[in-house]
C-alpha cells in the first residue's frame, strides 16, 4: 500500500525529489517483511513502477536517483536479513517453549503415573506383609517351646528385613515424587541419641565391638525436627559401620552449633572397618550403588540407604559426605538444620497417664476389611484388648450392618480403603452423609504410605490413619485416643 502511494504521488506531481517517498517504501518493507518471497515481490514493484514512470515522464536526474534507489534496496536488504534472524528466533523461541510446556506435561504425567504405581504397590506389598508380621507376633505371643521361639525370632528378623528393604523402595520412590514430607516436631536431643545408641548396642555387643557415643561441648536443650528421619539416617549409617566391621569400634560424636537464626545439628560417625575404596567414594550416595558388587553378596542391601540418607539430609537442608581407607575404616558426617524448641510450662511437660489394657472392655469395633488373613491378624489383636469386633468384608456390608434397625452402636470403626464393591473413601463419606445420632471415629487402615493417601482420607471424613504392617503399638494409642471417654 505505501509503494503504490509513493508511485502515484510520483506520477501525478512529475516531481523527481518525490523519489523519496520509494526510499522510504523500499527500506520499510525490509523493517517489515520476514518472507523472502514477499520482500523480492516488494521491491521488484517498487523497481519496476519507478522505471516506468521515470521513462513514461522523462523524468531529471535519473541515474543520481538510479544509485540511491540502489542503496535503500542495499539497506532493506540487510534490514530484511536482521528481520528475518528476528523472526526466525522467536519461532525457534516458540518451539523451545511448546516443547518445554510439553516435557512438563510429561514430566507431570510421568511423575502422576509413578505417583499412581507407588500406591498401588505399597498396597500390593503391604497388604500381605500386614498378614505375615501379624500372624508371627501373634504366634510370638502363645505358648513356644525353645525351638520354636528360635523358629519364630528368624522368621520375625527376616520379615523386619524385607519390611526394611520395602520401605527404602517406597521412601525413594517418594522422596523421587515429591510426596515426603518433613515433620516439625519438639524433642530432647541428648535423650534421642542415648534411646539410639540403646537400640544399637544389642548389634554391636553380638560382633564384638564398642559403639561409643561423645556428645559435644554444648548445654541440653530440646529442639525441633524432624526425629523420625535424623532416625532413618542414623540407622542407615550405624547399621552400615557395624555391618562392615568386623572388630574395634564405632563411634557417634555430635554437636550443635547456632548458625545464623537456625540450630545446625553435625554427626560423625566413624570406624574401624573394611574401608571405601577412593574409585568408589564418588559414587556413594547414588541410587541403587554398592562399593562393590561383592557387598551386596557378602552382606546384603539395596543400595538404597545411603542415597534415602542423602536426600533426607537436604530435605533438613543439610548435607552428607564420606572419607574412607580401604583396610582403615570410615567416617561419614552429614548436617541437618533444626530450630530452637519454645519454652514449655511444667504442665506441659508432665506425662499423660495412657489409660491401661482393662480399659477397652466393652468397647464395640466395626472392622471393614476385604483381606481374609488381615480380617484374622486383626481380630486376634483387638481380641486379645477384650475389644468386642465386628466384622464387614467391603464397603457395601458395612453400610448395611451399620443401617440395620438391631445393629450394634459402634465406638470406633477400622477402615480398610482398597476393598472390592465399594472403596473405604466412598463407604465414609455415605456414613457421614447420614449420621444422626453422633459421629462415630473411623480410622484408616492403608497400605499405601504416600501423604496424599492421608490426605484422601481426611477429606473423605476420616478421623485418623494407620498404615500397613500395622504396629500393635500404634493400634493401642489409637484405640486409646478415640476411646469414649467413661462417665
Amino acid at each position: 500500500m505505501g509503494s503504490s502511494n509513493s508511485l502515484l504521488h510520483l506520477w501525478f506531481s512529475q516531481a523527481p525529489e518525490h523519489t523519496t517517498n520509494i526510499f522510504v517504501a523500499i527500506i520499510a518493507s525490509g523493517i517489515v517483511l520476514s518472507n523472502r518471497s514477499h520482500w523480492i515481490a516488494s521491491i521488484m514493484f517498487n523497481w519496476i513502477g519507478w522505471s516506468f514512470i521515470n521513462f513514461a515522464l522523462e523524468m531529471a536526474l535519473f541515474q543520481h536517483f538510479f544509485f540511491a534507489m540502489a542503496m535503500s534496496t542495499l539497506l532493506s536488504w540487510f534490514a530484511h536479513l536482521a528481520r528475518k534472524k528476528l523472526v526466525e528466533k522467536q519461532v525457534e523461541l516458540l518451539q523451545e517453549r511448546d516443547l518445554a510446556i510439553q516435557h512438563e506435561q510429561e514430566a507431570k504425567a510421568a511423575t502422576l503415573a509413578k505417583s499412581e504405581f507407588l500406591a498401588v504397590m505399597s498396597h500390593e506389598i503391604r497388604t500381605p506383609m500386614n498378614g505375615v508380621i501379624g500372624m508371627i507376633d501373634l504366634v510370638a505371643r502363645s505358648k513356644l517351646d525353645e525351638k520354636q521361639q528360635s523358629f519364630i525370632a528368624s522368621a520375625k528378623r527376616s520379615a523386619d528385613s524385607l519390611l526394611i528393604i520395602i520401605n527404602d523402595v517406597l521412601d525413594f520412590s517418594k522422596i523421587e515424587a515429591g510426596e515426603l514430607a518433613i515433620e516439625l516436631v519438639t524433642f530432647d536431643l541428648e535423650q534421642f541419641f542415648a534411646e539410639l545408641i540403646a537400640d544399637q548396642q544389642y548389634l554391636a555387643f553380638e560382633k564384638g565391638l564398642k559403639l561409643t557415643l561423645t556428645k559435644q561441648n554444648y548445654p541440653p536443650r530440646k529442639v525441633v525436627g524432624d526425629p523420625h528421619r535424623i532416625t532413618q539416617i542414623l540407622n542407615n549409617l550405624l547399621s552400615n559401620a557395624i555391618k562392615f566391621t568386623e572388630s574395634g569400634y564405632v563411634n557417634v560424636q555430635y554437636d550443635l552449633l547456632t548458625v545464623d537464626e537456625h540450630l545446625r545439628l553435625s554427626v560423625e560417625i566413624s570406624d574401624t572397618g573394611i574401608g571405601i575404596s577412593e574409585k568408589s567414594l564418588p559414587f556413594l550416595f547414588d541410587s541403587f550403588s554398592q562399593a562393590d558388587m561383592s557387598t551386596t553378596r557378602n552382606f546384603g542391601g539395596t543400595g538404597l540407604g545411603l542415597a534415602i540418607s542423602k536426600q533426607l539430609c537436604e530435605l533438613m537442608g543439610g548435607n552428607i559426605s564420606a572419607q574412607s581407607r580401604v583396610g582403615e575404616g570410615s567416617t561419614f558426617r552429614f548436617t541437618v538444620k533444626l530450630q530452637e524448641a519454645k519454652p514449655t510450662s511444667i504442665s506441659d511437660e508432665t506425662p499423660q497417664n495412657h489409660q491401661t489394657l482393662g480399659s477397652f472392655v466393652n468397647l464395640q469395633v466395626l472392622l471393614v476389611e476385604d483381606n481374609f488373613i488381615n480380617q484374622e491378624v486383626m481380630k486376634a489383636v483387638l481380641g486379645e484388648f477384650d475389644i468386642n469386633v465386628e466384622l464387614a468384608n467391603d464397603g457395601l456390608e458395612a453400610l448395611s450392618i451399620i443401617a440395620a434397625p438391631e445393629s450394634t452402636k459402634f465406638d470406633l470403626i477400622l477402615m480398610d480403603c482398597q476393598m472390592p464393591k465399594m472403596d473405604g473413601y466412598e463407604t465414609t463419606r455415605r456414613i457421614r452423609a447420614d449420621e444422626e445420632s453422633g459421629r462415630i471415629p473411623i480410622i484408616a487402615l492403608t497400605a499405601n504410605t504416600m501423604n496424599s493417601e492421608k490426605e484422601k482420607c481426611l477429606e473423605a471424613g476420616m478421623d485418623d490413619y494407620l498404615s500397613k504392617p500395622i504396629n500393635t503399638d500404634a493400634l493401642y494409642a489409637m484405640l486409646a485416643k478415640y476411646q469414649p471417654s467413661q462417665s
